[in-house]
């Protein structure tokens, strides 16, 4: 049986018009083809279905990377701008979403290798944007990933 754990993915729902400020909660046994998922703020829960090979399928294709794990202390707007990376390569699209709350803070965790990679796409990403808000988000982003990553060298 799978282990619940606690996404950096903030809940959706609104209650009362406000928006929740919980985080979605993730559970997946190992050999179920569903996914349950919940809000331990406002309690709202839903499984999800028919993920399996479609784009969203993020499990490990290829074998894991030994080697030293970064964590990283994220921002609420930093995971967010992360989630937000639109030509990320699914092994970085997998350490977006592998970020975690854990005792209110959000934890990214990669390889040393990962991490680089991600820096680089972040900066790339930044290199090419043309709204000047969304590019401070990525630059935020990048300092902060690239101060992580001891040997990205940006």
């Amino acid at each position: 049986m799978g282990i619940p754990w606690v996404s950096a993915v903030p809940c959706r729902r609104r209650p009362g018009h406000r928006p929740c400020r919980g985080h979605v909660t993730v559970l997946r046994a190992d050999d179920a083809a569903s996914i349950e998922w919940s809000c331990g703020v406002c309690g709202d829960e839903g499984t999800i279905s028919g993920w399996q090979d479609s784009p969203y399928d993020l499990r490990q294709d290829r074998a894991v990377l030994s080697g030293r794990v970064i964590a990283v202390s994220l921002s609420e707007e930093v995971a967010a701008t992360l989630r937000g990376l639109m030509l990320l390569d699914r092994d970085c699209e997998r350490v977006v979403f592998q970020t975690r709350a854990v005792q209110g803070d959000l934890v990214l965790t990669a390889t040393e290798e990962d991490l680089e990679e991600l820096v680089g796409s972040v900066a790339a990403d930044a290199n090419h944007e043309t709204n000047p808000r969304r590019r401070r988000r990525l630059d935020a982003a990048f300092s902060l990933l690239s101060d992580a990553a001891p040997a990205a060298g940006f």
